[in-house]
């Protein structure tokens, strides 16, 4: 073939049809609420009862804290290399709400994977690990991956979720089964669940199946006030103990 008759690569690019570019992501804003010095890796954070909020904000900002040194030391060289470690935590009031409180890792360019570090604090609790303080006003403490404004729920799951589920096709599966947990906090709207496990499946690739029984995958969406907090976690039910403080110290009162 002579040079002339040689296809270029743009041209390659040119003639390949929509459906296979890349799609574009629409974007979102982080809440005006979220201070700069703020990251969208963190947790949410619910009082116990009629608990002090402030109080169990402290709770689980030290309990966050202390496990800092002591979660990246749990982890193997590879899955060091692949994160930015956080090294404290910060509280920040969520306005319209008054029984929850998000608390942001810092600093806010850690890419620490918040939601195993809350399943390994939720098992460190449950194991009586000495080092961890025992909260009494902290009800739930729920790993949060990115934060928007309430409306912008769709944005948001196009963001986050495809990572995680093409995490899963590199490791070799076709496949897998999820379920959405939907909860609310004194919303500005209200959202039915039903939109939003439609915004959830179509952010997904074509192969993923809801399981309500035995899911591999909890996709948790928090709307609280007027912001919508997501996050992306594996054994909910069984290791995260559905992120509630209690049960895991129910386990060490039982052993």
């Amino acid at each position: 073939m002579s040079q002339q008759e040689q296809p270029s690569q743009n041209q390659d690019d040119q003639s390949q049809p929509m459906d296979s570019q890349p799609p574009v992501c629409p974007s979102y804003a982080r809440p005006g609420w979220l201070p700069e010095s703020s990251g969208q890796k963190g947790f949410f954070v619910t009082r116990a009862g009629a608990s002090d909020l402030k109080k169990a904000a402290e709770e689980a900002a030290k309990l966050i804290t202390e496990a800092s040194s002591r979660y990246w030391d749990s982890l193997t060289s590879d899955e060091r290399k692949k994160m930015t470690p956080y090294e404290g935590a910060d509280i920040v009031d969520i306005p319209d709400v008054d029984n929850c409180v998000y608390v942001s890792l810092t600093p806010k360019n850690a890419t620490t994977n918040v939601s195993d570090l809350a399943c390994w604090i939720m098992e460190q609790l449950a194991e009586g690990a000495k080092w961890a303080p025992r909260p009494t006003h902290v009800s739930r403490m729920i790993p949060v991956e990115g934060i928007a404004n309430e409306l912008e729920l769709m944005p948001l799951a196009a963001n986050l979720l495809p990572a995680h589920f093409e995490s899963v096709t590199r490791e070799g599966l076709r496949s897998s089964t999820y379920e959405v947990t939907y909860e609310e906090h004194s919303p500005s709207l209200h959202i039915y669940p039903s939109v939003v496990n439609g915004i959830v499946g179509d952010a997904l690739p074509e192969g993923y199946a809801i399981d309500l029984k035995a899911p591999a995958h909890t996709i948790i969406v928090v709307v609280a006030g007027e912001a919508c907090f997501m996050s992306v976690c594996d054994k909910y039910r069984d290791r995260a103990m559905h992120f509630v403080v209690h049960k895991a110290l129910a386990k060490t009162a039982a052993a």
